[in-house]
């Protein structure tokens, strides 16, 4: 068997995601949410949109490329804990962004043009 790359192109993933958004909130608003053909365009259009923004563009690489295993493993814990208990995980939410807040690097040039002149 030959291997053989596939190209997909990036501009129809997206706009196939689009249609399926809008199709899935238009059989909402129209029939309800318990529609089944409701719940399944959104879940495709969420996928679909997912993939989108992780396919590489002319201008930069795949959004996952520069991904560490350290950060994926964070991420993997913190969607399993927000999937099993999400009361906890938003109380451990908002004190983590604080403490990202307080603790993230400076820029320097924005320090400098705070002195006066």
């Amino acid at each position: 068997m030959s291997e053989q790359s596939v190209p997909v192109n990036r501009t129809l993933l997206g706009m196939i995601s689009a249609a399926c958004l809008v199709a899935g909130l238009v059989i909402m608003v129209v029939d309800s949410y318990a529609n089944m053909w409701s719940a399944a365009f959104l879940r495709v259009g969420l996928v679909t949109g997912a993939f989108w923004i992780a396919l590489p563009s002319r201008g930069r690489e795949a959004a996952w490329t520069n991904v560490s295993p350290q950060t994926l493993l964070i991420v993997l814990l913190a969607g399993l804990l927000f999937v099993s208990r999400p009361r906890i995980f938003l109380i451990l939410l908002i004190p983590l962004c604080i403490i990202g807040f307080l603790l993230r690097p400076r820029n320097r040039h924005r320090m400098r043009d705070r002195s006066p002149h």
